[in-house]
């Protein structure tokens, strides 16, 4: 939440002449955590710029000083829409009242005309209209502000209230995650307006914005795979409603099979940390609904279910190509119904099943095309906005017995073929970066008391703040389940009846002997870890993040912890206590060297 930030703040006009030039030079960025998609039609983007040209007054454009690299910028907090409508615009994208503007109206844009860049397309817009156009003032504030999580807080309260944004846009804008990020990524590669950084030049946002096929740039929205396929209209997309499905998909996905989810819009909310209501008891309960579904993603692996969900939507891509149908054509035998999502989603969910739980391949892929035709007749979805874990269940079930006789065992399977090209990859890459790795047996003793061992613990905790001041955009990682001392593989065998795996120097035991027998499941082992990093004196930005980056991967049949240590944005203690990394060893930091470690992060 918002909490007394240090703002300065300044309010003034500036002409369009004026922002059209920061915006050649590149001093306006978009943040996409939190920023729409360009989705404005061109009808809206008309009704602006005639907006002005009637000298009608337009609301206030909010731009948050910042640097990136050293070098000042502004990102766009609230008016990137008319921003991108009005240089639109000026650049000949779109024409108003039937005419388009005149270059040689602004010097910047006729340089751009006389070296090529830009082309006058005609019939021409009046020299006086264009030059009222270019001399219009635009309310702007700026402000300085000390944090990145102030910026998101204000764009949220602006937008919470009125209906610009849809619920998806405010419930995601700013919220980071492995659950939120998952589906910001997925949604992104689904759609096509994938980019390689979150923060973009305005410049270059129309090249992967959403528009219609009336606008000559960007990602048509006719063309993206929710609306050819008929599972959401045009206006759906622009509401992110996209996004939504996704969530649900991966919220379903990730929760155990026996504590499958529902589905409705407050506990969207909540998975994104957003409180239903104002009162301390739904805040408390969102910010645990967060980090419950940030835990679970972690738990699969966030990479893991990326590919494995990537992997389902490239066969259903595969399957429509195949039949030459639309996914709305396929499935629904008898007219259409405002309920395709939820038809999407159970066929989604079952063959992820048959694929990545059961280890199967399709065997018959004509065979599968002939049953999902007209499938919608044996999928019964219950009416109104809530849909229960228990319709939804019984509907994956039923539709996964059908399309199962299509399938065969994998023998090849992908789910174990990830984990272990996972885990080998990181056993690689500690031999090379010593100090961002770490490996231990487990957490209880090696003696015959078999006793959680708290001292080892302990060293975890200073560990994790060793590798949290590796420095600025270090990584490091703790894994559990993996002896790096043969002695301790043979104590484990003799303990437990484990044989090792032998993988390098390495010796996989896995987690799975200490959570059957003290833990009650493997679930229940890294809950108790997550909590025992959120109840510990690490530095607060630290321990959060920590405590939902545990991921676990199996590994030739074996349970790997893999706790992920991403340095913030300061130096990490525990209490006022400091440690660091020195080679594969974690050693106190002495008061003298924490200037040292505090300039790591400069």
């Amino acid at each position: 939440m918002l909490s007394n930030p240090t703002i300065d703040l300044n309010i003034r006009g500036e002409n369009v002449q004026e922002l059209y030039s920061w915006y050649l030079e590149g001093r306006l960025v978009v943040n996409r955590r939190y920023q729409r998609k360009l989705v404005w039609t061109k009808e809206e983007k008309v009704h602006l710029i005639d907006t002005m040209l009637r000298r009608y007054p337009m609301p206030l454009i909010l731009l948050a000083e910042i640097e990136i690299d050293g070098i000042p910028k502004y990102e766009i907090i609230d008016g990137m829409q008319r921003l991108n409508a009005i240089f639109s615009f000026i650049e000949n994208k779109f024409q108003v009242r039937g005419t388009y503007f005149d270059l040689a109206t602004m010097a910047s844009a006729k340089q751009l005309l006389d070296e090529g860049l830009l082309v006058q397309k005609t019939p021409i817009m009046g020299r006086n209209l264009c030059v009222q156009f270019a001399n219009y003032k635009i309310p702007i504030s700026t402000y300085k502000i000390d944090r990145d999580e102030d910026i998101e807080e204000i764009f949220r309260r602006i937008n919470a209230y009125g209906r610009r944004l849809s619920n998806q846009e405010i419930r995601q804008a700013g919220v980071t995650g492995p659950f939120a990020d998952l589906v910001r990524d997925l949604a992104a590669e689904i759609r096509g307006d994938v980019s390689h950084n979150q923060v973009l030049l305005l410049n270059d946002m129309d090249k992967i914005s959403i528009t219609n096929r009336e606008l000559d740039y960007g990602i048509k929205v006719e063309d993206v795979y929710w609306v050819t396929n008929g599972i959401l209209r045009k206006e759906d997309v622009r509401d992110s409603r996209d996004e939504e499905i996704i969530a649900d998909l991966i919220a379903f996905i990730a929760h155990p099979p026996d504590d499958k989810p529902p589905s409705h819009s407050q506990l969207l909310d909540e998975y994104y940390g957003r409180p239903v209501d104002s009162s301390d008891a739904a805040a408390k309960r969102a910010q645990e609904r967060k980090r419950n579904i940030d835990l679970l993603v972690s738990r699969v692996g966030t990479q893991l279910l990326k590919d494995r969900f990537l992997s389902t939507h490239d066969f259903i891509s595969n399957v429509l190509t195949t039949a030459q149908q639309g996914f709305k054509d396929l499935v629904r035998g008898q007219g259409t119904n405002d309920r395709l999502p939820r038809y999407y989603q159970v066929i989604f969910w079952a063959i992820y099943e048959l694929l990545f739980v059961d280890r199967k391949r399709c065997v018959d892929i004509n065979g599968l095309i002939k049953t999902l035709g007209g499938i919608d007749r044996h999928i019964r979805i219950t009416s109104g906005g809530k849909w229960s874990r228990q319709n939804r269940t019984q509907n994956v079930n039923s539709v996964k017995g059908m399309l199962d006789p299509f399938f065969a065992y994998n023998p090849d399977d992908p789910v174990a073929v990830t984990g272990v090209r996972e885990l080998e990859n990181l056993l690689t890459r500690s031999t090379t970066e010593a100090a961002s790795y770490d490996f231990k047996q487990g957490l209880h003793r090696l003696d015959e008391s078999k006793a959680f061992d708290h001292d080892a613990f302990e060293k975890i905790l200073e560990t994790i703040c060793a590798m949290a001041n590796l420095g600025k955009n270090k990584v490091g990682y703790i894994v559990l389940g993996v002896a790096d001392k043969e002695a301790d593989a043979r104590r484990v065998r003799a303990l437990y009846g484990v044989d090792p795996i032998q993988v390098g120097h390495f010796f996989v035991v896995g987690v799975d002997r200490e959570a059957m027998l003290f833990h009650t499941n493997v679930d229940k082992y890294l809950q108790l870890i997550s909590n025992k990093i959120i109840q510990s004196q690490l530095s607060d930005e630290i321990r959060l993040k920590v405590a939902s980056s545990i991921e676990a991967i199996d590994y030739n049949g074996r349970t790997v912890f893999i706790i992920k240590v991403e340095a913030g944005t300061r130096e990490c203690f525990i209490g006022d206590r400091m440690y660091k990394r020195v080679g594969s060893q974690t050693v106190a930091v002495s008061p003298r060297e924490i200037p040292h470690i505090a300039r790591l992060f400069q």
